[in-house]
């Protein structure tokens, strides 16, 4: 039976989807959903997608969302080869990595400025929003200078994410080619690709002309013998994260405290390491890693004894994947909205911030009713990430039981884990008693 994908082109995670099927030429039926006419929200579709998202897969009995996890599955199962997301560990953790940023920095910061337009009334791109995309760009910029894609030197799934995402953006804010000659370079690149046009422009185009009805104006390896070393700080939810994988893993690491309140991650020598200077950061041998999804990935894959944390099996991977982009896109990016505005010594805690996590735990609650932990049956690394974020964002909107049960009793069965309390209990109490003070 030939999968179905349901979609909307005008949606860059969509045409990220379209890009990269047309890669793999890949015979789907398309079934386009009319999100205007809130076809995305009917019972048949929410049959298929409970969280009712663009793109959706349906391959025979199987249904997946998110065009990331969605794309991993489709080069897994349908590549003629492994090119576009490759095999070799290391080369995919960076491919995961960069699809990661896509999902954590680049989209939601573009998504912000569309929500404002669309939802919200406003007929400008202000200030503060575009300073944040900017900065986005510039850490596109920084990993650009070391290689001609986003993920190194070879074409791969990261670039439509990431092209699809940055295309739209560049909408709202225009890339200055003058600031960063390595993207312009780099788009001119994606732009030359014998689909690019079919896949990406027709609805980019669809997509400025709804922008621009709504704008008054713009603005203007082998393993290594020595243990991995983590750098991090255990106040961080993220890292966190990484702390459950190790433990659950029984896998010996080095800690490398980075005190981010102090700017030691902005320091030449963790720059080097990582010049997106952000934790957890791994090193494995000479080999190194950020963004603690395509961390926990990795460890397990590398590690594991077997991959009950994070299963060969494609489906049951491309769901993980997905769970996990979700915790990405959705919650954490609901949370550091209010860390963001607290390290700036704004004591107030907005309304509709808190209603906009407390939305995230809707949508968390709705998957929680399809298994008994975020991802199915079995325990996964999508748990530690959901848990080290909810865990962490309970503590500034508290997740009230009765209207959220099932994740209520999630909590309970990841809190009785052995290692639940070492690897994040410890540093969450850290983080509450940081945020008291913030408070007064």
């Amino acid at each position: 039976m030939t999968p179905k994908l349901y979609y909307a082109d005008v949606s860059p995670a969509v045409r990220s989807t379209l890009l990269a099927v047309k890669a793999l030429d890949i015979d789907l039926e398309l079934v386009p959903v009319n999100l205007m006419a809130g076809e995305h929200l009917k019972p048949e579709f929410l049959q298929l997608n409970p969280l009712h998202t663009v793109p959706t897969l349906e391959d025979g009995d199987f249904a997946i969302f998110d065009s990331h996890a969605i794309n991993t599955y489709l080069a897994g199962k349908y590549g003629k080869d492994d090119s576009l997301y490759p095999k070799d560990l290391q080369r995919r953790a960076v491919v995961d990595q960069r699809m990661y940023f896509n999902c954590g920095v680049l989209f939601p910061r573009m998504g912000a400025i569309v929500v404002s337009l669309l939802r919200e009334g406003a007929k400008t791109v202000s200030k503060d929003k575009a300073d944040l995309l900017t900065q986005g760009y510039s850490s596109l910029e920084t990993l650009l200078e070391r290689s001609t894609f986003v993920a190194g030197e070879q074409l791969s799934l990261a670039d439509f994410s990431i092209v699809a995402t940055v295309s739209s953006a560049n909408v709202l804010v225009p890339i200055a080619s003058n600031t960063f000659p390595r993207i312009t370079e780099w788009l001119a690149k994606m732009q030359a690709l014998p689909y690019y046009a079919e896949a990406n422009q027709v609805g980019l185009d669809k997509f400025v002309l709804m922008v621009k009805s709504r704008l008054d104006n713009s603005v203007d390896i082998q393993p290594s013998e020595m243990p991995v070393k983590l750098y991090g700080v255990d106040a961080s939810p993220v890292v966190r994260a990484t702390l459950l994988t190790f433990k659950a893993l029984d896998l010996d690491f080095e800690l490398k405290e980075v005190n981010v309140m102090k700017g030691e991650q902005l320091s030449p020598e963790f720059l080097e390491i990582n010049p997106m200077h952000t934790i957890p950061t791994i090193q494995d041998g000479d080999f190194t890693l950020w963004d603690s999804h395509a961390i926990n990935a990795y460890l397990v894959d590398e590690y594991g004894k077997d991959d009950a944390l994070y299963p060969k099996d494609a489906q049951k991977r491309a769901v993980v994947d997905q769970r996990m982009y979700f915790e990405c896109g959705v919650l954490f990016t609901k949370f550091g909205a209010f860390t963001s505005v607290l390290m700036k010594g704004n004591k107030a805690l907005k309304k509709e911030r808190m209603d906009s996590l407390v939305e995230g735990y809707g949508s968390l609650e709705t998957l929680l009713e399809h298994g008994t932990y975020v991802a199915g049956e079995q325990l996964t690394i999508a748990d530690f990430s959901v848990v080290a974020t909810l865990t962490t964002a309970n503590v500034l909107v508290p997740i009230a039981s009765n209207r959220f049960p099932k994740i209520s009793q999630w909590l309970s069965r990841m809190q009785a884990l052995p290692y639940y309390r070492e690897a994040n209990q410890v540093g969450l109490d850290k983080f509450a008693v940081m945020v008291k003070k913030m408070l007064g």
